[in-house]
């Protein structure tokens, strides 16, 4: 199972946490801090997020839509910083939570918080922690399949005009390799 955020897939796992969660694009755009159309094109695969932008996908992810949105722009970059380099590309949801946990901005990362939310996914299910363990660790997995469609219906929504409206902005997004 992957456990972390690459170049390759923080498209798809946006777009199903976009999806999973009933947002709008220029909400997402607008938390990030990013043009409505740089969120397009990396959503289309018509450019490749940085480094920074997989960072706070992954706080995003990591912590909620609802939780990041009320995040200053300092407590995200103090976040941020807490994470690191980006080693070869790749963002941990380990390193996320550290980072989050350390930097104080969000609380609830305690042992008993998460023991707590868990259990609490698992009781939706009709079992314990253990489930809301399992439950957890199939959410990449239900996301990478939902990601096909997903990514199709985001494509449909922006047309090729919305897409090329405005230039990279190489903070966000950068020209796929190769």
């Amino acid at each position: 199972m992957n456990k972390d955020i690459t170049p390759e897939n923080c498209r798809l796992l946006l777009a199903a946490f976009i999806e999973k969660e009933a947002l709008t694009a220029p909400s997402v755009a607008k938390a990030i801090g990013c043009r409505h159309a740089t969120l397009a094109r990396i959503l289309a695969g018509k450019t490749v997020p940085t480094d920074e932008f997989m960072k706070q996908v992954g706080i995003m992810i990591g912590i909620g839509f609802a939780k990041y949105d009320t995040l200053s722009e300092a407590e995200k970059e103090k976040i941020s910083e807490a994470i690191g380099a980006v080693g070869g590309g790749v963002v941990g949801f380990g390193s996320i939570a550290a980072a989050v946990s350390a930097s104080g901005a969000v609380a609830g990362l305690s042992a008993a918080g998460i023991t707590s939310g868990l259990a609490a996914i698992g009781t939706i299910i009709g079992g314990g922690m253990m489930a809301g363990v399992a439950v957890a660790a199939a959410i990449p997995l239900a996301a990478g399949a939902l990601g096909y469609g997903v990514i199709k219906g985001v494509k449909y929504f922006f047309s090729e005009s919305e897409l090329s409206k405005e230039e990279i902005d190489p903070r966000w997004e950068m020209e796929p390799r190769g």
